[in-house]
């Protein structure tokens, strides 16, 4: 049996996000997707029909979610808490708000689809700028061993773990960087590629 993925699709709706600090004119630059959590197991009473839902998010400046509501069902308020909930774990770029990296309130429509599920097992660099990305990517090139190029310069908890983090449905990411997640043969590693505010460097692992 091939095993399905839930995949939330982001549409725009026609609500204005805004930033939460007002400024005399503002170039403002939403926040991007970086990565999805997983929405939690759809509920008998929603299968087999369309599920899409309305949320409002607050995103801090640096990308992460502070606090989520669902503000139109999807049908099932039990599932909207448990949405709610895979919210808070996703990761964006930050709003910029003439340049600067702001707090922002974000609402979203999601359109829920079903994919077949895209999984690698995957370790991480995750660095704070480009030059310690940089340096640890030269380190990945002279042979030093991922894991511990991990502990130096990786600023991800789980640098302790090597930069492991386990089995990974690549769908979950932006479309940037799944793409080049997909291309990955077993024990390469990718250049250093943006991520958010930070830079990352990925490994595929063995399965």
């Amino acid at each position: 049996m091939i095993m399905k993925t839930l995949v939330g699709i982001l549409i725009l709706l026609f609500i204005s996000a805004c930033s939460l600090f007002q400024t005399a004119e503002k170039r403002i630059t939403e926040p991007g997707l970086i990565k999805q959590a997983p929405l939690p197991d759809i509920p008998q009473a929603l299968q087999n029909q369309d599920i899409r839902f309305y949320c409002e998010m607050i995103v801090d400046i640096e990308g992460n979610v502070e606090a989520a509501k669902i503000i139109e069902s999807s049908g099932d308020k039990n599932w909207d808490s448990l949405v709610a909930i895979s919210l808070m774990n996703w990761k964006y770029s930050p709003a910029l708000v003439n340049g600067k990296p702001m707090k922002f309130l974000l609402r979203r429509k999601v359109n829920v689809l079903f994919a077949e599920a895209k999984n690698i097992k995957l370790a991480e660099i995750i660095c704070s700028n480009s030059t310690d990305a940089d340096s640890a990517y030269n380190k990945l090139l002279s042979g030093e061993d991922f894991a511990e190029t991990a502990r130096k310069f990786s600023i991800s908890p789980d640098k302790n773990k090597g930069g492991f983090i386990g089995e990974v449905d690549i769908q979950h990411y932006s479309n940037h960087i799944s793409r080049v997640l997909s291309k990955l043969k077993i024990n390469e590693f990718t250049k250093p590629v943006e991520y958010g505010i930070y830079f990352a460097i990925f490994k595929r692992l063995k399965d």
